[in-house]
């Protein structure tokens, strides 16, 4: 390495350096037998006195000795990652530029020292690659071109071991690799990275592949590009889940709702999942497909016990229902919604809409009777349990209240009915509103 004849030069200054190089011998220094030479250095590097441990460990490094005599459990690669340490911890701790990178460069020519000697039966190649990858990574501000020898480092890793790669430290070594090849900014560096992502996908975690998304906006230049190249990936590979699935959310994207649909209907037949039923169902809502939409949401409801997921669909369901003007299975949903999440304001104010629109649905365009003003109590009931059950709805419930107070029985209705009183409760019934069958109070 160039900056170890500087090193030695360097150390050659020092009489206490030329001691412990004792000539260049490969013994160890001050006439000490080699277990004896060996307990100093180990010690010294247990307690971090790193000086001291080299000089009674650097005749490790120049011997290369595979064993010492009395002690079996001696290991050369165990104490040439020790020397890597000590070589680098001195070099930070040293103030002349030069002297810093000499040491650094001698820790450097060690992991070179390690391939060249041992094979892939004798040490784990893989691990090896990870802290070498490591150690340009702790030591780049004396490392010329730093990133892209640990990017190598790391990718050696990979190519040995791509699953193990892919799942040690939550992604951490394929992430820090992708995010190299994106600063490197070349067309070579872009397609290494796409390489990794596709021989990654399978097994990455979800936070791994939603990492993956990310790098794709970044390898790509605009939405059309990264488009062009899932289509040409989907081409190649028309039962890839995961290009459909990242095609499927450019179309939704750009609001091409049908070739998004296409898709969805692929992914489902590939996987009738969950969340494969639900996009269905999404799309279906947003094209005002209600049949539709009905249908996949009723699979999806079958296909979770996820409390979160159940409510969404109940409540989803409730509203494709009330499109329809199916009001007693939209207030069946809303129900379940709120059976599911009593704490959630969105399934209240749905209930509201669908009593408001019970009132269109009977009155069918004459003038309202009292009977009709008289559910817009239960309406405005259900728009204040909306708002004080969940904050976030407040401004929605207190605009449909605003509005439904004007069309509720005056106080002369109230006076004409006999059975009303202030503060009384009433029933909402008989009629075309005999399936509400509610309580409601006279204001």
């Amino acid at each position: 390495m160039k900056k170890l004849i500087a090193l030695i030069g360097l150390i050659l200054i020092s009489s206490t350096a030329l001691k412990a190089q004792n000539g260049g011998d490969t013994h160890p220094p001050d006439g000490l037998d080699e277990i004896s030479a060996y307990s100093l250095f180990y010690e010294n590097y247990r307690n971090e006195q790193y000086e001291e441990a080299l000089k009674y460990g650097r005749w490790i490094l120049k011997g290369m000795p595979r064993s010492i005599e009395g002690y079996a459990k001696f290991s050369l690669s165990t104490q040439l990652d020790r020397l890597i340490t000590i070589y680098s911890e001195i070099g930070k701790t040293k103030t002349d530029p030069k002297l810093q990178e000499a040491y650094i460069d001698t820790a450097e020519m060690i992991f070179d020292k390690v391939f060249n000697t041992f094979s892939k039966d004798e040490i784990d190649y893989y691990q090896w690659y990870l802290t070498k990858g490591s150690f340009y990574y702790n030591n780049a501000e004396f490392i010329e071109n730093a990133k892209e020898k640990q990017t190598a480092a790391y990718k050696k890793a990979f190519e040995l071991q791509p699953i193990k790669t892919t799942k040690a430290a939550d992604g951490y070594y394929v992430k820090v690799m992708l995010q190299n090849l994106v600063d490197e900014d070349t067309e070579e560096a872009k397609k290494e990275a796409l390489a990794i992502v596709k021989k990654s996908e399978a097994e990455a975690s979800e936070d791994l592949k939603a990492y993956f998304d990310k790098i794709r906006n970044k390898l790509f230049d605009s939405p059309e590009e990264r488009m062009a190249f899932l289509k040409e990936k989907v081409e190649e590979e028309p039962e890839n889940v995961e290009y459909l699935r990242q095609l499927r959310d450019l179309y939704e994207n750009e609001g091409n709702l049908d070739k998004a649909r296409k898709l969805n209907e692929k992914l489902y037949e590939l996987n009738p999942s969950y969340q494969n039923a639900s996009s269905l169902a999404n799309l279906a809502i947003e094209n005002a497909e209600y049949d539709t939409a009905i249908k996949y949401l009723n699979e999806a409801k079958n296909k979770t016990d996820e409390t979160e997921k159940l409510k969404t669909i109940y409540l989803n369901l409730a509203k494709a229902y009330l499109n329809k003007g199916q009001l007693r299975q939209a207030r069946s949903n809303a129900r379940e919604a709120i059976n599911a999440d009593s704490d959630w304001g969105q399934p209240y104010i749905l209930m509201a809409d669908i009593y408001a629109r019970a009132v269109s649905q009977c009155s069918d365009g004459r003038d309202l009777t009292r009977n009709d003003r008289a559910v817009y109590w239960l309406v405005m009931d259900y728009l204040n349990k909306a708002k004080n059950r969940d904050s976030s709805v407040s401004s929605a419930a207190n605009s449909r209240l605003q509005s439904y107070r004007q069309v509720t029985p005056s106080k002369e209705d109230i006076f004409f009915m006999d059975s009303w009183s202030q503060g009384a409760s009433i029933r909402i019934g008989g009629g075309c509103y005999s399936w509400i069958n509610e309580s409601t109070t006279v204001r």
